[in-house]
C-alpha cells in the first residue's frame, strides 16, 4: 500500500491558488492568496485589502462578499491592484436615511477591462476587434487623429465581437474631472486629462464599448477614468462642507447669529435696520465734506457748531527759538 499525496485543491480561474507543497520541493505560500474552496474573504484577507483600498474594512460584509464574486469571475487579483473597490462618501444619506452612507464601486484598469472582454469572448469562439476611433471637435466634424491643442469634443470607440458592434461615444463635458483652483480662483481641468486629453477621454469611450460587448463579465465594473468625474466632484463637496463648518464655528452661518435681537429670524438684519444703515453717508464722504466746509484761516467757529475736535496748537521751528537766544 503506497501513500498518495493529497489531491490539491481546484484552481479558480484566473486568480493565484494556494495548493500543498510537495516534498520535494517547498513553495513559499501566501497567506492572502485566494484559495479555491474559499466563498468569501477572511479577514486577513480583508485587512489586506484595505491596504489597498482604505476604508475596505469598514465595508458591509454583503458588499464584500459582491467583490469577491467580481474578482472570482473576472479572474483578475485584488491584491496585485488589477481589481480593487472604493467607497465614496454617499452625499444623499444627509436628507434621506434610507440611503447609506458610503457607496462602493468596483474599479480596474483599461487592461483589466480588456483582458476580461477578450476572455469572455473566447469562451464563446469570438474574437474581439476595433473600428478606428473618431473624435469630434466642437462642430461635430469628425477627425482620425487629435492634433489640436483644444480638449476633443467627444470621441467613438466601436467595438467588434463577431459580427456585431458596439458603438460608444464619450463627451468630454460628462466625464473630464475639474478641480477648484484656490491661488487662480477658478476651476481647471485635472492633470492628467490636460497633458493627455485625448487618450484619457478614448479610455472612458473604450470601456463603455467593452461593457456593451461583455456586459456578463463588465456589468458594475468601471475604469478609473471613468470615475475622475465622480472623485473631482466629491473633492469640491468635501470641500464645500469644511467651508460651512469652519463659517458655522465662526458664527458666520445663517442661524448662528439669533439671539441677536437687531438681526432677523434666518441671522440677516432687519429691514428698519437696513434703511437706517443705508441712510448714512459714507463715513469717508463724511469726513471729505468737513474738509471742504472749514472756515478760513483766523476765522473763529463756535465750539457747539463745530463736529471736528481743535487742532492742537503748532510747535515754533526750533530754529527761530534758537535765533531769539542768540540775539539776547
Amino acid at each position: 500500500m503506497t501513500d498518495q499525496p493529497p489531491a490539491e485543491p481546484a484552481a479558480v480561474e484566473g486568480t493565484v491558488v494556494e495548493t500543498t507543497p510537495s516534498s520535494t520541493s517547498v513553495a513559499a505560500q501566501s497567506a492572502v492568496v485566494l484559495r479555491a474552496d474559499q466563498t468569501e474573504f477572511n479577514p486577513r484577507q480583508v485587512g489586506a485589502l484595505a491596504l489597498i483600498s482604505p476604508g475596505l474594512a469598514n465595508a458591509p460584509r454583503a458588499q464584500l462578499a459582491i467583490f469577491f464574486h467580481f474578482c472570482v469571475r473576472s479572474g483578475l487579483d485584488p491584491f496585485a491592484r488589477q481589481i480593487y473597490m472604493i467607497g465614496r462618501k454617499n452625499w444623499k444619506a444627509a436628507d434621506d436615511p434610507d440611503e447609506p452612507e458610503r457607496t462602493w464601486t468596483i474599479q480596474t484598469g483599461i487592461d483589466g477591462f480588456r483582458t476580461i472582454a477578450h476572455r469572455a469572448a473566447a469562451k464563446a469562439g469570438e474574437s474581439i476587434s476595433y473600428e478606428d476611433t473618431v473624435y469630434y471637435d466642437s462642430e461635430g466634424n469628425a477627425h482620425d487623429v487629435w492634433l489640436s491643442k483644444h480638449y476633443p469634443a467627444a470621441v467613438k470607440v466601436t467595438v467588434m465581437r463577431g459580427t456585431a458592434r458596439f458603438p460608444f461615444i464619450a463627451r468630454w463635458d460628462e466625464f473630464a474631472p475639474t478641480y477648484y483652483d484656490s491661488k487662480e480662483g477658478v476651476y481647471v481641468v485635472a492633470k492628467m486629462w490636460r497633458q493627455m486629453p485625448a487618450h484619457m477621454i478614448r479610455k472612458c469611450a473604450e470601456a463603455g464599448s467593452l461593457r456593451m460587448a461583455a456586459p456578463q463579465d463588465l456589468s458594475g465594473v468601471y475604469v478609473d477614468e471613468e470615475m475622475a468625474r465622480v472623485d473631482a466632484d466629491a473633492v469640491v463637496r468635501e470641500a464645500e462642507d469644511a467651508t460651512r463648518r469652519l463659517r458655522a464655528a465662526a458664527g458666520l452661518e445663517a442661524g448662528d447669529d439669533s439671539g441677536d435681537s437687531t438681526k432677523g429670524a434666518a441671522g440677516a438684519p432687519r429691514a428698519e435696520d437696513q434703511d437706517a444703515e443705508a441712510a448714512k453717508p459714507p463715513a469717508r464722504k463724511r469726513t471729505r465734506a468737513a474738509k471742504k466746509a472749514a472756515p478760513a484761516a483766523g476765522q473763529d467757529v463756535p465750539a457747539a457748531e463745530s463736529d471736528e475736535a481743535p487742532a492742537p496748537a503748532k510747535r515754533k521751528p526750533r530754529k527761530a527759538a534758537a535765533s531769539r537766544r542768540a540775539a539776547s
